[in-house]
């Protein structure tokens, strides 16, 4: 068995050592052009949407399969757009409790949207789509963790080989910067462009904590609706949903049959040190019905509930670095921290932070990079309930990735993940895992 894990520890060693020598001379390279000329862009990002066929260059295009001969360009004109990847993962347990095999896993997701505006309907109208579909043997928890350490291959929950549509929202856009959202919501697509967390478990970290925080009352994917006003520089956003996991479901006819969940964000953006910073504050509450953990134990499990779930965080975001030449690109650090009941909500309190971002320091906009820390209290109550004949504890863990760009379209990448799960007798898990994405 010994001989088993040396053997996969030296192959992914083989393999991080591989991707290394992949990268430091491009990263040398991406220091000496950083300092270049900001009169034109890299050639590793221009892409030629001018609609001629073959115009475009097939390492600098930003999708593998191009323009379509102008196609694309001229969807995109007239508010259809499409964006297609594939992402393959190989990943598994080095150190921990449980098989110590690395399996692959793949992953589809399809993001399809459509704009009034230039469709000549409507002014500010959207209609967003996120299909998703994945397969393989790979596995979405290792080590006895509580938290999916690969997000990607978590959702669709219990779907694997089915395609899903965990995104179906209208959008309507009302004056400057307002808007109303309704419709099914997968949490991860909010996060989406958030430059720590988000990226669909693919594009950043892996592990489901740093992608999208748990907060005890967020279902996998919820139906509902969100209102956002922008009171620049505060921005309050109000969601209400149906307290439920939706992932299969499309027209149901029991939406909060079972209680309602709310939630208000108010985020506060402002600069300091001249480089951007934002702060706010979230809290939820469910009037939902949950199990009540003082009534586990002794391998009994009674019918009562609890009600009153809530959480409270509050977040810090600072970019310690921002590219002039590309406005969207930096890096900086990342700082959650929150509160809850702990009966009926699983958590009881919560810290996640990191730093993370752009790698500009490398020259290299294209790329990211983070090294997130995240520590899970779980309810006092449940560990009580089921401690001693199952012993429970809280979760914590560490994660560091890098994801390379070798075109607009390819990426690959490497992540480690270090994680004391909440299981009391099993191990602390090493995980480490090799990926790559295509945009198609």
């Amino acid at each position: 068995m010994k001989q088993k894990r040396s053997a996969i520890a030296r192959k992914l060693l083989f393999c991080t050592a591989f991707l290394w020598g992949l990268l430091y001379p491009t990263l040398i390279f991406g220091q000496l052009g950083s300092v270049q000329s900001g009169a034109t862009k890299s050639s590793a990002i221009q892409v030629d949407t001018s609609g001629t066929a073959g115009s475009e260059g097939f390492f600098n295009q930003e999708y593998l399969t191009g323009n379509w001969w102008g196609a694309r360009s001229f969807l995109e004109d007239r508010g259809v757009s499409f964006d297609l990847r594939y992402s393959a993962t190989y990943q598994g347990l080095i150190e921990g409790t449980g098989d110590k095999s690395f399996d692959y896993g793949g992953k589809v997701n399809a993001l399809i949207n459509f704009e009034t505006d230039k469709m000549g309907l409507w002014k500010g109208g959207g209609f967003n789509f996120h299909l998703e579909y994945r397969h393989g043997q790979a596995q979405a928890n290792l080590g006895g963790t509580v938290f999916a350490v690969n997000t990607a291959l978590f959702l669709p929950s219990d779907s694997p080989e089915e395609l899903i549509a965990t995104t179906v929202t209208y959008t309507q856009k009302i004056g400057n910067g307002h808007l109303i959202k309704l419709g099914k919501f997968n949490p991860i697509d909010i996060y989406a462009t958030d430059p720590f967390y988000g990226g669909w478990g693919v594009d950043r970290f892996m592990n489901i904590v740093l992608v999208a925080p748990p907060s005890g009352l967020i279902p996998v994917v919820f139906m509902g609706g969100l209102a956002s006003i922008n009171l620049e520089p505060v921005t309050l956003t109000a969601v209400v949903f149906d307290p439920n996991d939706r992932t299969n479901d499309y027209f149901p006819g029991d939406l909060f049959k079972d209680g309602v969940t709310f939630g208000v964000n108010a985020t506060r953006v402002a600069k300091l040190a001249g480089r951007h910073t934002s702060y706010g504050i979230t809290g939820f509450y469910s009037t939902a019905e949950g199990t009540d953990y003082s009534t586990l134990g002794n391998g009994i499990i009674n019918t009562s509930t609890e009600t009153g779930a809530f959480n409270i965080n509050v977040q810090f975001k600072h970019n310690l670095q921002e590219s002039t030449r590309y406005p969207s690109a930096a890096w900086g650090i990342s700082f959650k921290t929150g509160i809850a009941d702990g009966n009926p909500n699983y958590v009881r309190a919560s810290l996640v932070a990191g730093i993370g971002g752009n790698p500009l320091f490398f020259g290299r906009h294209q790329d990211s990079f983070g090294i997130g820390y995240f520590y899970y209290n779980l309810s006092d109550v449940l560990e009580d309930s089921f401690n001693p004949l199952v012993s429970i504890e809280d979760e914590s863990g560490m994660e560091i990735f890098y994801s390379y760009s070798i075109t607009p379209w390819l990426y690959i990448g490497v992540d480690m993940q270090y994680i004391n799960p909440f299981r009391e007798r099993f191990k602390n898990a090493f995980i480490g895992g090799l990926r790559t994405q295509i945009r198609i």
